[in-house]
């Protein structure tokens, strides 16, 4: 379960640097806000790509560790 709790963080490190700084997205990752915050954060900032890829790991991390 911890090998998903990496790619997930990292999946978000590369994403990261693609974003402006005053973007609501970029201040909950760099806050380190919980990931589902981060989703809903990327939504209203417009990046539905980004958040429907960080659901699904999210899905399937959860999956794993029940």
């Amino acid at each position: 379960m911890e090998m998903e709790q990496n790619g997930l963080e990292e999946f978000i490190a590369e994403f990261r640097p693609e974003l402006p700084a005053e973007s609501r997205t970029a201040q909950a990752i760099d806050q380190q806000d919980p990931f589902e915050q981060i989703v809903y954060k990327a939504i209203d900032d417009g990046y539905v790509e980004f958040a429907d890829e960080l659901g699904r790991f999210m899905e399937i991390y959860l999956r794993r560790g029940t």
